[in-house]
C-alpha cells in the first residue's frame, strides 16, 4: 500500500503545486488576495492551464520514474482491430445502464459549477477529453493497478482497489459510483490485455460521449428519464446491460481468451533459483582453488 499512498500524494501534490502557481498568479496581476466569486475568462483559462499542466506533469513522473514501462506489452496494438472496436461498445453500452443508476441514485452533484465550466472551456476539453483519459490510465491502471497486480496472488482485489480509489478521487458524490463501476471495467481491461491501450481509448469514448451530448444537447442538465420517459430509459438501460454482458463474453472467450501474465512462472522461478545456487556453488570452489594457491610456500615466494 505504501507505493499506492505515494503515488496518490503525487497526484495530489503536482494538482497543488499548479493550481496554487495559477491562483497566485492570477491574484498578483489583478493586485488582489481573494479568488473572484464569479471566475472572468482570464482565471478559468488559468485554472485550465493549470489543470492541463498538473496532468501532464503526473504521467511523465510516472514514465520517467519507469512506475509504468515502455515496453511492447503495455502499449502494444494487441490481437486484432476487433478488440478496439468491442471495447468501444463496451464502454458505450455501459454508459446506457451506469447512467441510469447514478440518475435513479440521485446523488448529490457538488460541483455541478466547475464541471459546466469545464465543458464550456476549449482547454478544459483537452484535459477531460485528452489528458485525463491518458494519465489516469497511466496512474490508476498502470502504475497502481498493474504494481498491485504483480504482488498480490487475487487480480480481484488489485482491480476493485484501483477501481475503488479511482472513484473516490473524482471528488463528487455523482461521479463516484460511475467511476468506480467504469473502473472495473478498465481494469478489467488491462488485467485481461496487460495493454494501456485499450482502456486509455475506452476512458477516451467515454469522456468525449459525455463532453458531446452536454455540448450537443438542447438541455445539458436533462435526464434520459426526462428525455425518454421512465419505460424507455429502463428499457435503453437493460440493452445496455444486456450488450455489456456480451462483449465481456466476445472479449473473454473469442479475442482473449488467456489473460495476461503478471507473476512470474514457478518454473521459471525454480530455474532462476537453481542458477543462482549454481553460481554461488562455482564461485566458492573457485574461491577454494585460489586460497590454496596464494597458501602455497612456492606462490609466497618473489
Amino acid at each position: 500500500m505504501g507505493h499506492t499512498i505515494k503515488l496518490l500524494l503525487y497526484f495530489f501534490a503536482y494538482q497543488l503545486a499548479f493550481m496554487g502557481v495559477a491562483i497566485c498568479g492570477y491574484m498578483l496581476y489583478q493586485g488582489s488576495y481573494e479568488v473572484p466569486q464569479t471566475p472572468d475568462s482570464l482565471y478559468t483559462n488559468l485554472i485550465m492551464l493549470a489543470q492541463i499542466l498538473s496532468t501532464a506533469a503526473v504521467g511523465i513522473h510516472l514514465l520517467v520514474g519507469k512506475y509504468v514501462g515502455l515496453d511492447q506489452k503495455t502499449w502494444g496494438y494487441h490481437h486484432s482491430p476487433k478488440l478496439l472496436a468491442t471495447s468501444v461498445v463496451f464502454i458505450l453500452a455501459m454508459g446506457l445502464w451506469t447512467n441510469y443508476f447514478n440518475e435513479l441514485a440521485d446523488l448529490p452533484n457538488n460541483m455541478q459549477e466547475a464541471f459546466e465550466m469545464i465543458m464550456r472551456n476549449p482547454l478544459g476539453i483537452i484535459a477531460v477529453v485528452i489528458m485525463a483519459p491518458i494519465v489516469e490510465e497511466l496512474l490508476f491502471r498502470g502504475a497502481i493497478q498493474g504494481h498491485l497486480l504483480r504482488k498480490w496472488k487475487h487480480p480481484a482485489g488489485a482491480i476493485v482497489l484501483s477501481s475503488l480509489i479511482f472513484g473516490v478521487v473524482h471528488g463528487n458524490w455523482v461521479q463516484a459510483p460511475f467511476a468506480f463501476v467504469t473502473g472495473l471495467a478498465l481494469g478489467w481491461m488491462y488485467y485481461r490485455t496487460g495493454s494501456l491501450l485499450p482502456g486509455i481509448l475506452m476512458h477516451f469514448v467515454n469522456n468525449s460521449a459525455a463532453v458531446a451530448s452536454f455540448l450537443l444537447a438542447d438541455d445539458p442538465n436533462a435526464t434520459m428519464v426526462s428525455t425518454y420517459g421512465q419505460t424507455g430509459a429502463a428499457l435503453m438501460a437493460a440493452g445496455g446491460m444486456a450488450l455489456t454482458i456480451i462483449c465481456v463474453l466476445f472479449i473473454q472467450k473469442k479475442l482473449v481468451p488467456q489473460p495476461a501474465v503478471w507473476h512470474q512462472p514457478a518454473q521459471a522461478e525454480t530455474i532462476e533459483i537453481e542458477n543462482n545456487t549454481l553460481s554461488s556453488q562455482t564461485q566458492s570452489h573457485n574461491d577454494n582453488i585460489y586460497n590454496h594457491w596464494i597458501n602455497s610456500p612456492i606462490n609466497r615466494t618473489l
